[in-house]
């Protein structure tokens, strides 16, 4: 029952290292929270500290409040034993057992991080948006912070390009935060994307919180990309992260004279691969290879655009010629425009 995890993920002086072990030792949290100072000994590394812990708090109320509030607020519990908490998120010494979220979750295979600068420059927001472009083409999510900045110029060029992305929070995984984001916070949500966070609904952002963030976004990620940070990016904590657990990490080669580029050519300085485009992720030679022996399958060409190759249309007519209503004509505009193969002027549609 949810309730249990949310039980032992709150335990002080249990933290999310012995938490996993003691999961490893019992069938569910529900036998952990019935066990007895005997069963609890078998655990290794449990300090008398923690048994204690355990062992006193046996009151629900608190699991019970956050429970409520997530059911109001159309908050989930992902419990570290899911199938959709990946393997590869697992094994970082950071994660949590449980997490909350907020959208839609998807089995995840490769994943690539996109963190960077809050106040970056021109070729940091542009080189953010053709990241997250360019991974959305190959169907490769997107996992970033939602924060100012790089983060979000990523998972906005991401959601308009229809991939998929997962944004984790310094705070509860209902709140938007930066509160300027919300029209991004609905564009992700509406496009299948998701928001997570250690932290329970209603937590307001803390500082505090910004760290531990940071280390989700480095263990839910196959590979991570800095595009811009600063000497004191939190960027580059959640580099460290990535290095800690082996991941492989890039970074944007900058201007030796750009603020915004010191921490990332520092990087580089230290040996980590510069980022030179999409063909430096080991994502993208994997998404080659399996194309070369996957050939991909011949889509038809859209019915919209065998009838704009004789002239431009009304979207009335092309709603009355392929015989689709023009609601579903005009999702199908939305997809072909981001496709830049055709334009909309009005109401007639031209092919480019």
């Amino acid at each position: 029952m949810d309730i249990y995890w949310i039980w032992l993920s709150r335990l002080k002086h249990v933290g999310p290292v012995l938490q996993k072990q003691i999961i490893m030792h019992f069938p569910s949290p529900k036998a952990v929270f019935e066990a007895t100072e005997d069963d609890l000994t078998v655990v290794s590394k449990m300090t008398k500290t923690a048994m204690k812990s355990i062992l006193i708090n046996r009151g629900l109320k608190d699991a019970e409040n956050i429970l409520k509030t997530a059911e109001k607020s159309g908050v989930s519990l992902l419990p570290f034993t899911s199938e959709h908490y990946p393997k590869f998120a697992r094994e970082s010494k950071q994660s949590p057992i449980i997490l909350y979220y907020k959208g839609e979750l998807q089995p995840l295979h490769n994943t690539v991080g996109v963190v960077g600068a809050r106040r970056c420059s021109p070729y940091g927001r542009k080189i953010a948006k053709q990241i997250g472009e360019e991974l959305a083409a190959i169907n490769i999510p997107v996992i970033s912070g939602f924060a100012k900045g790089i983060d979000s110029y990523a998972q906005v060029a991401c959601c308009r390009k229809g991939g998929y992305t997962i944004a984790f929070l310094g705070c509860g995984p209902d709140v938007c935060y930066p509160p300027e984001h919300r029209m991004l916070y609905q564009q992700i949500l509406e496009n299948g994307g998701a928001f997570l966070s250690q932290y329970p609904p209603g937590t307001r952002p803390s500082p505090k919180y910004f760290l531990a963030r940071n280390a989700l976004i480095s263990a839910w990620s196959t590979e991570l990309v800095i595009v811009e940070a600063s000497e004191r990016s939190g960027a580059l904590w959640t580099a460290d992260f990535a290095i800690k657990n082996n991941k492989p990490i890039y970074t944007v080669p900058n201007r030796i004279d750009s603020q915004e580029g010191i921490g990332t050519n520092r990087l580089l300085a230290q040996g980590i691969p510069p980022y030179l485009g999409i063909q430096s992720l080991q994502a993208h030679k994997e998404k080659r290879e399996h194309s070369k022996h996957h050939p991909a399958t011949v889509i038809p060409e859209s019915p919209i655009l065998q009838l704009l190759s004789d002239s431009p249309a009304t979207i009335q007519q092309l709603s009355k010629q392929i015989n689709l209503d023009v609601t579903e004509i005009m999702d199908q505009l939305v997809e072909l425009e981001l496709e830049k193969k055709i334009i909309v002027r009005g109401n007639v549609v031209y092919l480019v």
